[in-house]
């Protein structure tokens, strides 16, 4: 079990948003769907691009660079290229981390 951190209020992440964080100098999404966050990678399997800037449709969202796109409560890779880069696909998806309210306060888990 990790530790959690604190990262933002939540009145930072309004529904339908969402907002890059560093957490241990690492880039980290945190989304709002409808009241409920979810925080994952922030950062592309593709190229890089940034998820927190894409666009966000129901649960999923879409990278801004090239169209990837993610089931956020999961990080399932829904659409290429993300896993296409080197070979036949590999679904990387991105990395999810556990979200928790506190008072007003966004926390993360991390390890």
């Amino acid at each position: 079990m990790g530790r959690y951190v604190r990262v933002c209020s939540v009145e930072q992440i309004p529904p339908g948003t969402a907002k890059m964080v560093k957490v241990e100098n690492k880039p980290i999404a945190i989304f709002n769907l409808n009241g409920d966050f979810y925080a994952t990678d922030d950062t592309c399997p593709h190229e890089g691009g940034p998820l927190s800037s894409g666009m966000i449709e129901g649960e999923n969202v879409t990278c801004p660079w090239h169209g990837a796109t993610f089931h956020i409560i999961s990080g399932k890779t829904l659409e290429p290229p993300a896993g296409e880069k080197m070979g036949p696909p590999v679904d990387k998806g991105v990395a999810c981390y556990p979200v928790r309210i506190v008072g007003e306060e966004l926390e993360i888990e991390i390890q």
